[in-house]
């Protein structure tokens, strides 16, 4: 969370001094990054995701259940750091595909943690296979340093935070930071900024924060419990958890459009997210976290919260933690229109001037200057007078607390471009899910740059699209403001193909006849030489003499040797049949050339010679490299490694055929390619997410669809994709519920409910071993996971006593078993038939 750094920070009247300089440099410091990076291109498309999680201590004793808030997060958090440096020192060099490691990160909570991918996904096609197994292999480290009774558990929150003595060990509240009558200060994570940023909060504020929840009225609420949910403090908000998403983007230009597209999009991934109907052991009448967040934050004075009747001029709009407050698109290089920015937007007047007189256009200078009215937080008594030209520190001062709905990531070195956050998304319980919305919104933003889209309305139905993505079951029940139009040069790519009678069939099929045809039979009649060489054996005219082979297909491949029929680099053994079985479909001569590599002689040895010859630059292995058949034995630059264990990268770098790319669009955003019309139509995710008939906009799944027809996506990564992209139609349509309507459904068929919006300590404790069932496979949830539930038994049990039978061979759920034993498995409404015609405009 946020800009963690080491030092004392200041309390908030030892900062008044300084708070000026912070700001003024601040700026300074923007101007210094825009300056060296506004013409900056990065051709890679790099990304990645973050996964928040919360740990709770569970016992059963004598039929007594009860169950706490663990704070043991700080402890977990510091093993695992020491457990993943240490194994990140032994795989750092020599083999390159190693499953990727992970990185752990505090958070607000003592009790949380956060998990993200060691380094960045990359652009291929196969790398959307990698987000499931990371997020899987994170769970996996941190279930290692799990006390007997403790859970990992991926809900947005605990639901009984404030309520009563809620944490383990036991710990009071009305402590001297938060000044909570609810939360101890102790659940706040040990690093100086948080208790700084809490404090800092409530005093620049004048007051504790006050957060408020309409509640939910069931047939037995008592009176006495009012209309809302009332709550304290910082940790109601930041100690809830999210799924965001951080994309790398081209340039200056594509980062400002993509911002600008994923806020739109923002409250509808909210709604399809939707997993937090509890607060406080009540049942809140809302089904998301954004507004609790937004309200635990709020610094705003009396004044500037418009309570003040005699200054108005001082009133702020909005919390520092909402939804984005304009656009910032360049409009000679997009869609971008000025009327788009259609509500009140305050800025820092001499902020701007000192923007506009640098250079910076007025649209992005007014960003900037919106984010300085706010005063920075949390300043470190070590970090004050810095070199503008070089440090960032006070630019991040203000820019990472002003938490929106999409953040503008300027660079924060000359390692990393211009980036943009997707913040919006609820986080799901289990990785399949988790890693289904994140592949989405990462394919979403490809197919936006590569078709032009143009998802523009106003900001005003923005924020009102927020307001509806609250609601409870806002997915089913509720209309968004839509884009009617999002684009004429998509509807001519899609009327080129035939029209898409059912997307998923479709795709499934075929995805599976490009299997069949990438595996590729053995060819019969053609000499196939496969020349081994070890360390001992090689010399220096070893690749001259190769080229002599007569063979029109010729590699080379660097693996680590084995021994007792084991290679010592994992990666290399998988590596070596893909290659083979390539070698093996050639219809002409092909020879392979294995070359044999020590661990003990290589790992860490940058003079050995297979590293040091210019023709192989085996800098790491399974090394793959193809001599080229023209130009007198050319070697090309080698197969990334990490792709040399991947059959359709092997098959397409052999066959000289480029592996399929996640690519964008241009610099330049042509107008003819969108209609002229900026009509917003008011309706339903199931309308947005899977078009609407003949005339209505188009849906985002099959444009996805689309998307991925036109890179020609990997068969095996098409596979995966069409199940994330099926669960998510399922979910937009009703088919499945939401995290929040399942929980609530959970709720009410509880045997200790009583049907007056209150939990306890049994109820919690079910849900949370439940929900932990369902992310480890042990138990399943038909209504929110269906046919996608990640099950590792034949037979499960949902809440309501229903036993589901899930096929051996398949792991799917059985819908004919379950309707023969009278089991509810029904869509709460039928999704429409999405047949259309795309030939007609």
């Amino acid at each position: 969370m946020g800009f963690l750094t080491k030092g004392k920070p200041l309390s908030w009247k030892e900062s008044e001094s300084v708070r000026e300089y912070v700001r003024k440099h601040g700026i300074e410091q923007f101007l210094s990054i825009w300056k060296q990076n506004k013409d900056r291109e990065d051709l890679d498309f790099l990304w990645g995701d973050e996964v928040e999680g919360f740990l709770v201590k569970t016992e059963e004793k004598g039929g007594a259940k009860s169950i706490k808030l663990s704070l043991r997060g700080s402890k977990i958090l510091e093993a695992l750091e020491q457990d993943e440096e240490k194994k990140m020192a032994q795989e750092k060099d020599g083999c390159a595909t190693c499953p990727p490691s992970v990185i752990f990160h505090p958070e607000y909570g003592r009790f949380m943690i956060e998990t993200t991918p060691s380094g960045p996904y990359g652009g291929y096609t196969r790398d959307l296979r990698c987000v499931e197994a990371n997020m899987r292999l994170r769970r996996k480290k941190i279930a290692h340093f799990l006390e007997k009774g403790e859970i990992y558990s991926t809900l947005t929150i605990y639901p009984l935070m404030g309520d009563g003595t809620f944490t383990a060990p036991a710990k009071k509240p009305n402590g001297p930071v938060a000044k909570s009558d609810y939360v101890p200060d102790d659940l706040i994570n040990p690093h100086p900024r948080f208790a700084t940023l809490t404090a800092n909060i409530r005093t620049r504020r004048g007051s504790k924060v006050d957060i408020r929840v309409p509640l939910f009225k069931d047939l037995k609420t008592p009176k006495e419990l009012g209309d809302e949910i009332l709550m304290d403090a910082m940790a109601f908000g930041m100690g809830s958890c999210c799924l965001q998403v951080t994309f790398l983007a081209r340039n200056l230009t594509e980062a400002r459009n993509l911002y600008d597209h994923l806020a739109v999009l923002g409250p509808i991934l909210l709604s399809l997210t939707a997993a937090t109907p509890f607060y406080k052991g009540k049942v809140a009448d809302t089904d998301v976290r954004w507004s609790v967040i937004s309200q635990s934050v709020d610094d705003r004075t009396p004044e500037e919260r418009g309570l003040v009747s005699t200054a108005p001029e001082k009133a702020i709009q909005k919390s520092r933690y909402d939804s984005i407050s304009s656009f910032i698109g360049d409009g000679k290089k997009g869609f971008f229109k000025e009327k788009y920015n259609d509500i009140k937007l305050e800025t820092n007047e001499a902020a701007y001037k000192r923007l506009v007189g640098e250079g910076v256009d007025e649209v992005l200078a007014q960003h900037i200057a919106h984010l300085w009215i706010r005063d920075p937080l949390v300043i470190y008594q070590q970090r004050i007078e810095l070199d503008d030209s070089k440090d960032v520190d006070h630019f991040e001062n203000i820019q990472s607390t002003n938490w929106q709905s999409v953040r503008f990531k300027p660079p924060p070195s000359k390692e990393i471009g211009w980036r943009v956050e997707f913040r919006t998304m609820e986080v799901q319980l289990t990785d399949f899910e988790n890693a289904a919305f994140t592949v989405f919104i990462a394919l979403v933003s490809r197919a936006i740059l590569a078709f032009s889209l143009n998802l523009y309305i106003p900001i005003s139905k923005v924020d009102e699209n927020m307001e509806t993505a609250h609601r409870r079951g806002s997915v089913l029940k509720e209309k968004f403001h839509w884009r009617k139009s999002v684009g004429e040069g998509v509807i001519d790519t899609l009327s080129r193909a035939s029209s898409m009678v059912d997307f998923k069939k479709a795709a499934e099929a075929r995805s599976g006849q490009e299997a069949v045809n990438a595996t590729g039979a053995k060819a019969s009649g053609y000499m196939r030489s496969v020349i081994r060489i070890d360390e001992t054996q090689y010399r220096k005219d070893t690749l001259d003499n190769f080229l002599r082979v007569p063979a029109k297909h010729k590699f080379v491949l660097v693996v680590g040797a084995e021994k007792d029929g084991k290679s010592w680099c994992p990666g290399c053994a998988r590596a070596l049949p893909l290659v083979e079985a390539k070698l093996n479909s050639f219809k002409d001569n092909a020879a392979l050339l294995v070359l044999t590599v020590e661990r003990e002689g290589y790992k860490g040895n940058k003079q050995h010679p297979y590293r040091l010859e210019e023709r192989l630059q085996a800098n790491a292995i399974p090394c793959l490299v193809r001599v080229d058949p023209q130009g007198g034995g050319f070697f090309s630059r080698c197969l990334d490694p990490k792709w040399a264990t991947d059959q359709f990268c092997v098959n397409r770098y052999m066959s000289r055929k480029p592996a399929r790319r996640l690519r964008g669009g241009s610099n330049q955003f042509s107008r003819d390619m969108s209609f002229e019309s900026d009509t917003v139509v008011e309706t339903t995710i199931e309308d947005i997410m899977l078009g609407d008939g003949e005339d209505g906009p188009l849906g985002l799944i099959p444009i996805v669809h689309k998307y991925l027809d036109m890179i020609e996506c990997d068969p095996e990564s098409r596979s995966v994709v069409n199940r994330y992209l099926s669960m998510i139609a399922d979910r937009a349509s009703g088919k499945l519920m939401t995290s929040a309507t399942w929980l609530r459904r959970f709720l009410d068929l509880h045997p200790d409910y009583k049907k007056d919006s209150c939990l306890n300590e049994s109820i919690v404790h079910d849900i949370l071993k439940t929900c932990d069932g369902i992310t480890d496979g042990s138990l399943g949830a038909p209504q929110l996971l269906g046919e996608y539930a990640n099950t590792c038994e034949n037979k499960f049990t949902d809440r309501d006593g229903e036993v589901i039978t899930v096929s051996a061979a398949t792991g799917k759920v059985d819908l004919a078993a379950a309707k023969e034993q009278g089991k509810v498995f029904v869509a709460a409404r039928s999704p429409r038939n999405r047949t259309r015609n795309l030939s007609k405009k």
